[in-house]
């Protein structure tokens, strides 16, 4: 994932046993990637937007992790990852049809992405 200039409209998190949080409270945001071993990332994307008509990827890796991620009400979320002896869930009360779309992508292993409001 090429990620933009400007790193407050980005996640870029690795985390190895230990926990991250991070907040994105950009107007223009891009997308990014989060990777979790032994350990865990939280995602809160509740404050940030996307100019409408507008899909970003957000590419995770959890193996004996997780990945939390939250994003607001008004996203439509586009579940593409796979799990091997985990899980990875889509729980966000999405808008089908909605003007700004976030394509979770990735592999969890023996841990577990999810994305909920």
């Amino acid at each position: 994932v090429a990620l933009p200039r400007d790193p407050s409209a980005a996640v870029d998190m690795i985390q190895f046993m230990g926990c991250t949080k991070t907040m994105v409270t950009s107007s223009d945001f891009k997308g990014g990637q989060a990777t979790a071993v032994m350990g865990g990332c939280e995602i809160d994307l509740r404050h940030a937007s996307m100019p409408e008509g507008r899909a970003v990827v957000l590419d995770t890796f959890a193996f004996w992790g997780g990945i939390e991620i939250k994003v607001p009400e008004d996203w439509e979320v586009v579940s593409q990852g796979n799990a091997v002896l985990g899980g990875f869930v889509n729980s966000a009360r999405s808008r089908p049809g909605a003007q700004r779309r976030l394509v979770v992508t990735g592999l969890a292993i023996m841990g577990g992405v999810e994305v909920k409001n």
